[in-house]
């Protein structure tokens, strides 16, 4: 489950809304039961039973260093990278394929070449919540998950809005 901060702003999933998609789809109230709906979060990661994403364990690191493996392969480029290009073309000119497909084996190359950032079109597009998480990604911080309590903090906007259209 979410941070409760981001709980709080955003409606994330169905422990938020109490009994009110009950209500809706008991009173026949189709247009309020497909609005709830389609306010949920629709990452299956932000659902209070997965309980989050699992921290990597150190397990693996420890393997890494205790057989001297490499470093796992790196997600984007560096610099070095594009200068490690000019060799693997001298190494194949002098030694052949062979050579360069062994040079690539003890050190692969980076899964991407630049990292790209989301450009403002694409994050205007974006759903609020997904917009949160990439803003904290960028930022740096972890996004934590935080344990399921006991009892659920309701969605506040909804209850105004119920409250509202009561008194209509």
């Amino acid at each position: 489950m979410l941070e409760a901060d981001i709980r709080q702003v955003y409606l994330v999933d169905e422990l938020q809304l109490g009994q009110r998609l009950n209500q809706a789809l008991q009173g026949g109230h189709q247009a309020e039961f497909a609005l709830l709906l389609s306010m949920l979060s629709p990452d299956v990661t932000d659902a209070p039973q997965h309980g989050g994403i699992e921290a990597p364990s150190k397990a693996e690191a420890d393997l890494r260093a205790r057989f001297g493996l490499q470093p796992p392969q790196r997600s984007y480029a560096e610099n070095s990278d594009f200068e490690r290009g000019q060799e693997l073309t001298e190494l194949f000119a002098a030694q052949g394929q062979n050579a360069v497909h062994l040079a690539c084996c003890l050190r692969p190359e980076p899964l991407v070449p630049i990292k790209h950032d989301l450009s403002p079109d694409v994050f205007n597009e974006l759903p609020p919540l997904k917009q949160e998480k990439v803003r904290r990604r960028f930022a740096g911080e972890k996004l934590s998950y935080d344990a399921l309590p006991g009892s659920i903090g309701r969605f506040a906007v909804l209850d105004e809005i119920s409250e509202a259209a009561a008194a209509i």
